[in-house]
């Protein structure tokens, strides 16, 4: 377990997981993950951003360090989850940064919190496509990393590793710790988590919503976003997560 890791509750008797750097006095960035993943993504961003920032990575209710008893997971709950935590921590005007799936649950937060969360950094955010019933089995497939409940420790790693685009030591550390996460915890409740957290994605795109997004927000994107509506179906090596 990450030394400086703290642990916040929630309404509902959830137990959320989260580090934090820098000064408290200065603006606060709530850092959120992606799919199925936990805050040590962040920890090279923060490494330079807590110079300037209050910077505060969480991970999501079933995620990471954070509790596992969650009835029914939504972006919706997750978006309520990430207001309540802020305003757990007594913070006020926040800046919110998410990666994939934390994109569209920071975009969801940022529409129910409007004065809470004042400004948005969306990495690669999902909810930007529309899919058909068969590009949504497809999509599913492609992000499902395998069934946890067979698969061993060095075939967890495998799995995750095949979502990376580059091999690198910060890479293989993060792979390892996640892996021994997932290793650690209830494969049944893993993957419940998992799979709700996909469906609500591809159930509830906010596309059309996002007229009604008043933040300043910054969106980045790359050039091989593997798993966007167009792409996905040659960028995703699929047989790799099976």
């Amino acid at each position: 377990m990450h030394e400086q890791l703290k642990f916040v509750q929630l309404k509902k008797d959830m137990r959320m997981a989260y580090i934090e750097r820098g000064e408290k006095h200065k603006h606060a960035i709530v850092f959120i993950h992606g799919l199925a993943n936990y805050h040590g993504v962040w920890l090279q961003n923060i490494n330079e951003l807590q110079k300037s920032f209050r910077c505060i990575a969480i991970d999501l209710p079933g995620n990471g360090y954070s509790g596992r008893d969650v009835e029914k997971i939504s972006m919706e709950f997750y978006a309520e989850s990430v207001i309540d935590f802020i305003e757990k921590l007594g913070l006020s005007r926040v800046t919110i940064a998410g990666h994939s799936m934390g994109g569209l649950v920071a975009m969801r937060a940022g529409l129910k919190a409007p004065t809470l969360i004042t400004r948005m950094i969306l990495y690669a955010p999902a909810g930007f496509e529309h899919f058909s019933k068969s590009e949504r089995i497809l999509f599913k497939s492609a992000i499902t990393f395998g069934n946890f409940l067979n698969l061993d420790e060095a075939q967890v790693k495998q799995a995750i590793k095949a979502s990376f685009f580059i091999e690198n030591p910060i890479g293989d550390m993060l792979i390892k710790e996640l892996s021994q996460i997932i290793q650690q915890n209830d494969r049944q409740k893993y993957r419940k988590m998992l799979e709700q957290s996909i469906d609500s994605m591809l159930e509830d795109p906010i596309i059309n919503e996002l007229e009604n997004i008043t933040q300043e927000t910054m969106i980045f994107l790359g050039k091989k976003i593997c798993l966007s509506q167009t792409d996905f179906y040659i960028q995703y090596p699929v047989a790799k997560l099976h």
